[in-house]
């Protein structure tokens, strides 16, 4: 089975991944570090590359999965796979965890409540209300 990291690029994602290695080796499962960017940043994305001079070498969506994996290799031992799609994060993280079968979807969100009561962010709200998968949550503090 598959073991599906939400990741964005931001510091908490390195803890995501961390703990979604933990699994992955646990359950000697794959690891796939799943990177969603909204439909403008694709744009934006798109325009920027085909501005520079240079010729990058593969897609958008994996050039900028690959920005998102920055020091991975630091934190996991397990074979892994960088996925990026465009779109709607929570439903793209979504599908691509029922395409491959996912055991766990991993994810990050916020606790935004002053008395430490964990509210979680629009994308893992949204992920924990739209599927029957097990999702492990780890929550940052502000």
């Amino acid at each position: 089975m598959v073991i599906v990291a939400a990741i964005s690029g931001s510091e908490q994602s390195m803890e995501v991944v961390a703990q979604a290695n933990e699994l992955a080796r646990a359950f000697e499962d794959e690891l796939h570090l799943v990177h969603v960017i909204e439909e403008t940043e694709y744009t934006r994305l798109v325009e920027k590359q085909s501005n520079a001079r240079e010729t990058d070498s593969g897609s958008v969506e994996e050039n900028a999965a690959a920005a998102a994996t920055d020091g991975v290799d630091e934190i996991v031992d397990a074979d892994y796979e960088i996925v990026g799609r465009v779109g709607n994060p929570s439903k793209k993280v979504l599908e691509y965890a029922d395409e491959v079968d996912a055991r766990y979807v991993v994810v990050g969100g916020r606790s935004r409540s002053p008395t430490g009561k964990a509210l979680f962010g629009s994308v893992t709200q949204s992920i924990l209300l739209n599927t029957e998968r097990p999702v492990v949550t780890l929550t940052e503090t502000e």
